[in-house]
């Protein structure tokens, strides 16, 4: 009996220490509970809106019938649920975090938050910008959907960053936005893509501006997205390939 008792309390301890050390443990944090007639809603800024790429340039034209190729449109075909593009040009963090309400109506099962590229243009102060995340974050959960992170900046982001850019004036602070999004989704449990410029930034082939992808980056940058995500969406049975 007593060597029952221990084994039993080995295989507590052995199963705290797997939820501590385990990527897959944290990814199971982050379970999604979905029905059909649910959504998948894509909040976030110009990047998920697609500027750049297709009709979606200024000025706008109605009658373009250009395919939209922004990762939320072109991530649906993958996925058993359809994705709502909430993406606004120049949305900050507190932007997002106004638009909850209307995330919300379309009942989602998960929220892919890409904030915080014009917070850092704008200087807003990175602890500011988290407390916005933390609130969005907060609010989509207690709603019972679930959340993953989608970070625009990297360190290779700035080694490839041309002279004369304005990122250039604002490394540290780029830098400061990625640690946090990490530290965000180390600290909530989140999936995250740690790069969604990956393969883009700066290639001219593949911009349309200084900082928003053309057509074709913009589809690797939804292929960014698939492998950022992928473990977490077969792992909730929403990758449909």
């Amino acid at each position: 009996m007593k060597r029952v008792v221990l084994l039993i309390a080995f295989l507590c301890v052995a199963c705290g220490d797997e939820g501590a050390d385990n990527p897959l443990a944290v990814e199971r944090q982050g379970a999604v509970q979905w029905q059909v007639g649910q959504t998948i809603v894509a909040l976030g800024t110009s990047l998920t809106f697609g500027f750049g790429a297709g009709c979606k340039v200024f000025p706008f034209d109605r009658d373009c019938a250009l395919p939209d190729s922004s990762y939320p449109a072109t991530l649906a075909s993958r996925l058993k649920l359809p994705v709502v593009n909430l993406g606004v040009p120049g949305a900050t963090t507190r932007d997002g975090f106004l638009r909850m309400t209307e995330a919300l109506t379309h009942d989602p099962a998960l929220a892919l938050v890409e904030l915080g590229a014009n917070d850092l243009f704008q200087e807003v102060l990175v602890a500011d910008a988290r407390a916005n995340l933390v609130m969005i974050i907060d609010r989509f959960r207690r709603a019972g959907v679930a959340v993953a992170l989608l970070s625009f900046s990297h360190p290779d982001m700035i080694d490839h960053t041309p002279p004369g850019h304005r990122l250039q004036d604002q490394k540290a602070e780029a830098l400061a936005y990625h640690q946090m999004l990490l530290a965000l989704a180390d600290e909530f449990g989140l999936p995250i893509v740690e790069y969604i410029f990956e393969d883009i930034w700066w290639k001219e082939e593949l911009m349309f501006d200084s900082v928003h992808p053309n057509g074709r980056g913009y589809l690797l940058m939804e292929g960014n997205v698939v492998r950022g995500l992928h473990g977490f969406l077969v792992a909730n049975d929403l990758y449909s390939e």
